[in-house]
Parts: C-alpha cells; sequence; structure tokens
C-alpha cells in the first residue's frame, strides 16, 4: 500500500490525504510494537532467570532416601555422609559388603530397573509383593537400622531409565547409587555377613571319676537341677532353648471407611473428609513368648489425612511412625490395636515425589504384615498427571531460544514501522515544499 501510494503521488497530489491517513495507523502500528518489544524483552529476562536458578521440584525428598536430597552431579554428596555415618550410610554400605573406594571409584551412568532391587529407609509394599526388611547391624554387631529392598518394578516399572553411579564390589558385584536420592541399587539381597569365628574353647583338665548326677530329660548335656532344663511353653516334650521353640510374630491389617457405610477402605475410593478406621493386629503363632514393639508406618498415609485418634499409640512427628509400648506375647496370644484417621478436605494436588514414586501417587498405602492400598479421590490437575505422566521436554536453553527467535522477529518488524513512518514524514515534508 506505501509503495502504491507514493508512486502515483506525482500524478495525483490528492492522494496526500490518503499518505496523511496512513502515517497516522504507522504511528499506531509503531506503538504496539514497541509495546510488545518490551513485554517480549520481560520474557526473556525471566526465562533467562531459569539459568541461573534452576527450578525444584515441591515434592523432590523423601524419608526414604539414604541421602536426603539427592546427590546432584557429584558422588561426593555420598561420601560425605557416608563418612559421617548419616542415617548409619556407613553401617549399612558395610554390612552390604560395599567400600568407601568401590563407592569412590563408580562412574556416572544410566540403567534400565528390568529385575533390579532398590532399597530404601521406609516400608512401601508388602512381603508378598516382593519386598524383604533387612536389620542392619554395626560392627559390634548391634541392630542400628532396617532397610527395605524391593523389585524396583514396583516403583518404576521394569523399562524405566535411571541416572546415578555404577560401580563393582568384589561382595555383591553390580551395584548403582541412585543421583535421585543416594539409594542403592543391587541384582539380589545379599546374603548377611559372616558372624567372626570364636575362639577355641580351651582344653579341659581331666577330672577325677565321680559318680554321674542326674541328667536333664530336654537336653542330656545339661544337668537336672540346671535352671535352663526348661520344656519349651509351647511344646513340654523339647528343650526351651531349641531351634524350634522360638516366636513368630505375624502382622496383619484392615481397614473400613466408616463415611461410606463402614466398608472395606481398600474397595471403595475415599473422598476428602471420609473417616478410615485401621485395626491391626499381631499373633505370636511360634512355640515361645516374647517382647514385641507394635510400630506401624504412616508417612505415606498422612500425606493425605490427619489422625484423629491414636488409639493410644505415640505419633513420632518426623518419622511418621504411630507406636505402642512394648508387649509380652505368649505363644498364641494377639494384641489388637485400633486408629482413625480423616482424609484430608481439600485434598492436596502435591506433585508425585521426585525421589520416591509412591509419594502424592492418589494412594494411601499402609504395610502391616499384608498391604492396605486405600484409593483417593484426587483433584483433576493430579488426574492429568496420571494420565501424561511426562510434559514435553523445554528447558531453559529451548526458552531462551523460543525467545530470542520471537525477539529477533519483534525487533525487525518495530524498526521496519519506524522506518517507513519516518520515510511518510520525508516525502509529506518534500510535497509541501513543492519538491515533488
Amino acid at each position: 500500500m506505501f509503495r502504491k501510494i507514493v508512486s502515483n503521488l506525482s500524478f495525483s497530489p490528492a492522494l496526500v490525504g490518503q499518505l496523511g491517513f496512513y502515517a497516522k495507523r504507522l504511528r499506531q502500528e509503531e506503538a504496539t510494537r514497541k509495546l510488545g518489544l518490551i513485554f517480549v524483552v520481560l520474557a526473556l529476562i525471566v526465562q533467562s532467570l531459569a539459568v541461573f536458578q534452576a527450578p525444584e521440584s515441591a515434592n523432590a525428598s523423601s524419608p526414604n532416601d539414604f541421602v536426603y536430597g539427592g546427590l546432584g552431579k557429584s558422588i561426593n554428596n555420598f561420601l560425605a555422609p557416608y563418612d559421617n555415618n548419616t542415617a548409619n550410610l556407613k553401617d549399612i554400605m558395610t554390612y552390604m559388603g560395599i567400600s568407601r573406594e568401590e563407592i569412590a571409584s563408580a562412574q556416572y551412568g544410566s540403567f534400565i530397573t528390568g529385575s533390579k532391587i532398590s532399597w530404601g529407609h521406609n516400608s512401601r509394599f508388602s512381603y508378598t509383593q516382593g519386598e524383604r526388611s533387612v536389620p542392619i547391624t554395626n560392627a559390634s554387631g548391634a541392630i542400628v537400622t532396617t532397610i527395605y529392598a524391593r523389585p524396583m518394578t514396583l516403583l518404576n516399572g521394569s523399562k524405566a531409565r535411571i541416572y546415578g553411579w555404577i560401580g563393582h564390589s568384589a561382595r555383591v558385584g553390580w551395584f548403582a547409587v541412585m543421583q535421585v536420592c543416594g539409594n542403592l541399587v543391587t541384582n539380589a539381597i545379599p546374603a548377611p555377613p559372616a558372624a567372626p569365628t570364636p575362639a577355641p574353647a580351651p582344653t579341659p583338665t581331666p577330672a577325677p571319676t565321680v559318680v554321674a548326677p542326674a541328667k536333664c530329660n530336654f537336653n542330656s548335656s545339661l544337668l537336672a537341677d540346671s535352671k535352663d532344663c526348661q520344656p519349651c511353653p509351647g511344646d513340654n516334650t523339647i528343650w526351651i532353648k531349641d531351634e524350634k521353640c522360638s516366636a513368630t510374630i505375624v502382622q496383619s491389617k484392615a481397614a473400613i471407611n466408616v463415611t461410606q457405610g463402614s466398608v472395606d477402605a481398600t474397595t471403595v475410593t475415599a473422598n476428602g473428609g471420609d473417616t478410615i478406621a485401621y485395626t491391626i493386629t499381631v499373633k505370636n503363632t511360634g512355640l515361645a513368648s516374647t517382647d514385641t514393639t507394635i510400630s506401624d508406618q504412616l508417612a505415606d498415609t498422612l500425606e493425605y489425612s490427619t489422625l484423629v485418634d491414636n488409639g493410644g499409640g505415640n505419633l513420632d512427628a518426623t518419622t511418621k511412625a504411630l507406636s505402642w509400648p512394648v508387649v509380652t506375647l505368649a505363644p498364641g496370644a494377639s494384641q489388637v490395636r485400633s486408629f482413625v484417621i480423616r482424609v484430608m478436605d481439600p485434598i492436596p494436588a502435591t506433585a508425585r515425589g521426585q525421589s520416591d514414586p509412591t509419594s502424592y501417587d492418589c494412594h494411601m498405602v499402609n504395610v502391616f504384615g499384608n498391604s492396605v492400598d486405600v484409593s483417593v479421590n484426587c483433584a483433576a490437575p493430579k488426574i492429568v498427571e496420571q494420565v501424561a505422566s511426562q510434559l514435553p521436554t523445554t528447558g531453559p536453553s529451548e526458552n531462551l531460544l523460543f525467545a530470542g527467535v520471537v525477539l529477533a522477529v519483534t525487533t525487525y518488524f518495530y524498526a521496519r514501522a519506524r522506518q517507513v513512518k519516518t520515510e511518510v514524514r520525508l516525502i509529506r515534508h518534500s510535497l509541501n515544499a513543492g519538491t515533488i
């Protein structure tokens, strides 16, 4: 349009009115493009902040992590808590048979989950699902903590690619330390380390021949009047210290949704404000009495609920474990404990855990012998998260490149509008001066 008006202006001076209208439109267009240029520059500044201050997930860590917050970009972030034995990390790795030198020589890389075993501080699945608890002992042989091994397929699926430091141990073979949480990954659960060989007993000095006293009916190596000559409480035909005379604690759990008609809580979806009552049972199916502590880990359950009745137990605010005093269980005896939780209303829409995929996954999973899985009626954003587990990769580099292209295009059109405006002003000046 501009070229057409200018080319015909010398033949038809009346077109100067259209030229004036065109100049007015150019001023408006210049103002619009200037405003657009300002907003593009501001957007570019905001995008550049992601380069200097990278965003972090609001749910990137979990109490299940060996190294809380993950390792970042250096294996030294694992070796530092190892040297300080933070959360018994050194005791765990020593028990596994993995030395500091083997950890330090591990190389950064990736692996596919497949049939590998991952380890963590908290129980997430039941025994029937493949999870196993392993008590960890220190150099003195005392139990200092318990960790849990479970198939990685339960957490990540069988084809997920996991990043971390991969190494080799003389005792357990291939192992890896996950970058996102510092948890150990192995191909199998290693056998407990061998107990130290006891010193040989000194050779007794031959004693003079005497009349042999009466022997114990349950163990011929004992005298009849020995305090250890006692029958097993659950079977009076065997010795109290026989391998068969031991306690076996069986744990079980059930939950009912009181709000929805006192039905099995695992068969319905819990809504905000629902009240759910849990019942846990411990039973001694062995032949000997034993002392046991009743403790239930509620970390996953309390992500979507609050404890409204602790049933006489004590909730640890840090570990989220609800525990009761030690009880003595005779053979065949059982103890029952109950507590009540209420689902939060509204239900949180917190993103799924980065280091622990079972965190904020719209399920309240609780393991006490068996696993009780209660589905939660999550909000729409969580449904989108489950359908599209990962958005397209658009990191700071891609965003800066896109913003740079938009800035270049906007600058070009803004400069062109200024140029045309200047040309119109010069042409109108020349026309008024009579040079055209």
